[in-house]
């Protein structure tokens, strides 16, 4: 059966069972060309409660999800390939060592051995960190290539913005590794960095290699609505709202309902804006450092 892909109601992607007619990486990056995606990062223990609240990600308009394998309590190759498997969403999966927010903490070759085990069951994407060393990132890289999965090479400041030259090196950095896609995460303090993030997607947008960029925190929230404007191709979300969630997450249904309000004016007519939405820059923040987004409408009108 050929691959086929129909769009539902709330605009997010709908598939036949994963074995039949799931999309190729390579369609989904096709894809990410046209419209930014919205993936659900989800922490969960077990494949039980995993699979349940994949599910209802699926429901509520997700569009890719993020296997946070570094999360599960137990984990073994059959655990793995059952999560993969039986998704019914593309799936990112990321294993995250403590120094990079993440959970694991059973040794750095032991991570990457866990994550060589789950390209084997070929996931949409793996997301490997930009940090690590060189070697044993590229067998990663290597290992996804053999496997047709996609590409994610992450970097993550958890503590400030760099300027938007070091930004700019990060971007080059990434794209050396042959990576699909640069994933730039980091955490703004002042408007000034807000403003750094949004100024570099210019630059970006120029070059072959996908990327998204956003910042962490509250002040960094407007980051993850405004960046798809301007050329990335993804944005995390929480699946529910969170008051204690410090990454400055929206919540699944809100960010569906805004992705889904873009795309009524077209986000290829919407990025052929970018000369007037760079103005966002200039716009003035809220308390909280995000824009009103009564200011967006009014720039893409």
């Amino acid at each position: 059966m050929a691959n086929r892909i129909y769009t539902s109601p709330a605009g997010c992607f709908n598939y036949m069972p994963r074995r039949m007619n799931m999309l190729s990486s390579k369609d989904i990056l096709s894809v990410m060309r046209e419209r930014p995606l919205i993936c659900t990062p989800i922490a969960a223990d077990n494949s039980y409660s995993y699979l349940n609240s994949l599910e209802s990600a699926k429901n509520m308009g997700s569009d890719i999800a993020e296997f946070r394998i570094d999360y599960f309590n137990n984990i073994s190759s059959e655990i793995l390939n059952n999560v993969i498997n039986e998704s019914e969403l593309p799936l990112i999966v990321t294993n995250r060592n403590r120094e990079d927010g993440g959970m694991f903490s059973g040794g750095e070759d032991i991570r990457l051995e866990v994550l060589e085990t789950a390209i084997k069951s070929k996931p949409s994407f793996v997301d490997i960190e930009l940090a690590i060393d060189k070697e044993k990132r590229d067998n990663i890289i290597e290992k996804a290539r053999i496997n047709d999965v996609g590409i994610i090479c992450s970097y993550h400041d958890f503590r400030h913005t760099p300027t938007p030259n070091e930004i700019l090196k990060i971007y080059s950095d990434i794209n050396e590794t042959g990576a699909n896609v640069a994933k730039m995460v980091f955490t703004p303090v002042t408007n000034k960095d807000i403003r750094s993030i949004l100024s570099v997607t210019e630059k970006f947008s120029n070059n072959e290699m996908l990327f998204t960029i956003f910042g962490m925190r509250q002040k960094g929230q407007i980051t993850r609505m405004l960046t798809p404007l301007l050329g990335a191709c993804l944005t995390y979300c929480s699946l529910y709202k969170d008051p204690n969630n410090n990454l400055g997450q929206a919540d699944l249904l809100s960010t569906r309902k805004y992705f889904d309000m873009m795309g009524t004016k077209g986000w290829s007519v919407i990025r052929n804006k970018r000369d007037v939405l760079m103005n966002l820059d200039q716009i003035e923040f809220n308390e909280d450092g995000s824009y009103p987004l009564a200011s967006i409408d009014q720039l893409l009108k």
